[in-house]
C-alpha cells in the first residue's frame, strides 16, 4: 500500500525524533502541518501567515496541543509521539465520511431524510461516528465494522445514541436535533475550521471529484477523478463475476501542498490524481477477507479472490500492484502515471478542486 510520509515514518521507528520542535525534517513537518490544517486547526497554525512551511515552531506546537486537547491525549505539543501520530492519521482518514455528514446536516431535513434510504457511504459515515462515540456494542462493530448496511444493529445504535442525549428517535429518520448532535460530537474531535474544506471535497458540477458507489464496493468512500469512473465500473463488474466485494481502504488523496501553489509531488502516485484504489477483497458471503498478506500469495488464494485478481491482470488497462517491482498487492490503478503529461493534468485538476486555489 502506498503510504504517506507520516505512515512511512511510523513504520521506521520513533517519529517524535523528527516531529518535534526544532527538527530539520521539513518534509515530514510540512505533511503534519497539512494534515492539521485539514483537521481544522488553521487558526492555531497561523496558516494565513505561514502556510505549511516545514518549521516546527510555536504555531505548530499550538496546533498539535489543540488537537491533543480535543482528543483527550496528554501532550504539550512540542513533539508528536507514535501514538499521537496514529490518532492524527485516524482522524484524518475519517474526514471523507465526516464531510458527508456535514452535507446532510446542511441539507433541508424537512424533506424527511432516512438512514435506510441513504447511500452506502452515508450509512458508513454514521456507523463510524457512532463507533467513535462509544456505540460499537450496539453496532456489533467488532463483527460488521462500518459496512454501509442499514440493519437492526445500526438502528439500535442510533436509538441508543439519541436516547442517551435526550432525543427521541426511531433509529432511521434524520431529524434536526439528531443531526445537530452528530455535528456537535464531530466538532469535539476536530478544529474549528474542519468543515471549511467540506464543499471542495464533495462532488459538484464544477469539480472532477466523484464519489463512486458500486454494488460490490464497501469500506471508505471511493473518491476518484471522474475520468477513472469507467475503470471503477470495470472493477465492480469483475467483482460481481467473481462473487467478491471490494473493501476500499484508500482512494484519492490530497496533496501536501494545501493552500499554496500546486506543484509536482516527490512521487507521482496515481492516488493523488484520483486514479487508484487500495482495497481488501471480501468473499464467502462477506465472512472472509483477503488483506495484503493474503493477496501477496496469489495465485495460491481462495478461488473467488483468484478469479478477481486474474480479471484485473488480464484487463489490459488496469494494473494490479502485486505485479509491481515493489509489490503492492492491495493496489489497483490504470497506469495513468506512465503518461507524465496526462498525470500532471489530472493531478492539478483534482488537487485544485479540493484545495480551492
Amino acid at each position: 500500500m502506498e503510504t504517506t510520509l507520516i505512515e512511512s515514518a511510523l513504520g521506521q521507528g520513533d517519529v517524535s525524533k523528527s516531529l518535534m520542535q526544532g527538527s530539520a525534517n521539513k518534509a515530514l513537518i510540512t505533511e503534519l502541518q497539512r494534515v492539521l490544517f485539514e483537521l481544522g486547526f488553521k487558526r492555531e497554525l497561523q496558516f494565513d501567515n505561514y502556510e505549511a512551511d516545514g518549521n516546527y515552531g510555536p504555531a505548530t506546537i499550538n496546533a498539535v496541543l489543540a488537537f491533543a486537547t480535543k482528543n483527550n491525549f496528554q501532550s504539550d505539543g512540542s513533539s508528536v509521539s507514535n501514538a499521537l501520530a496514529k490518532l492524527i492519521l485516524q482522524r484524518h482518514a475519517f474526514l471523507p465520511e465526516m464531510y458527508l455528514l456535514w452535507s446532510i446536516y446542511n441539507s433541508d431535513l424537512r424533506t424527511k431524510k432516512y438512514i435506510s434510504k441513504g447511500t452506502r457511504m452515508s450509512v458508513t459515515a454514521i456507523q463510524l461516528m457512532l463507533n467513535e462515540r462509544g456505540y460499537g456494542k450496539q453496532l456489533n462493530f467488532a463483527k460488521y465494522g462500518a459496512d454501509g448496511d442499514y440493519g437492526n444493529s445500526t438502528r439500535n445504535a442510533v436509538i441508543a445514541y439519541a436516547k442517551d442525549n435526550g432525543i427521541e428517535s426511531d433509529g432511521d429518520l434524520l431529524t434536526r436535533p439528531l443531526m445537530d448532535l452528530m455535528i456537535k460530537d464531530i466538532n469535539a474531535f476536530y478544529g474549528s475550521n474542519w468543515s471549511n474544506l467540506a464543499v471542495n471535497n464533495l462532488p459538484s458540477e464544477e469539480s472532477p471529484l466523484v464519489l463512486f458507489e458500486g454494488s460490490r464496493f464497501l469500506g471508505q468512500p471511493c473518491r476518484a477523478d471522474i475520468q477513472f469512473v469507467p475503470m471503477l465500473q470495470k472493477i465492480n463488474a469483475y467483482a460481481e463475476q467473481a462473487d467478491v466485494f471490494i473493501h476500499v481502504t484508500s482512494s484519492f488523496r490530497t496533496s501536501s501542498n494545501v493552500g499554496g501553489a500546486i506543484v509536482k509531488p516527490a512521487t507521482r502516485s496515481n492516488h493523488m490524481a484520483g486514479h487508484a484504489i487500495d482495497m481488501n477483497v471480501i468473499y464467502d458471503n462477506k465472512k472472509k477477507s483477503a488483506n495484503s498478506k493474503e493477496l501477496a500469495k496469489y495465485p495460491a488464494v481462495a478461488e473467488p479472490v483468484r478469479r478477481f485478481i486474474k480479471s484485473i491482470i488480464d484487463d489490459g488497462v488496469l494494473r494490479w500492484g502485486g505485479n509491481f517491482q515493489t509489490k503492492d498487492p492491495v493496489h489497483i490503478d490504470d497506469n495513468l502515471n506512465q503518461d507524465m503529461a496526462r498525470w500532471d493534468k489530472r493531478y492539478k485538476a483534482m488537487q485544485k478542486a479540493v484545495q480551492g486555489v
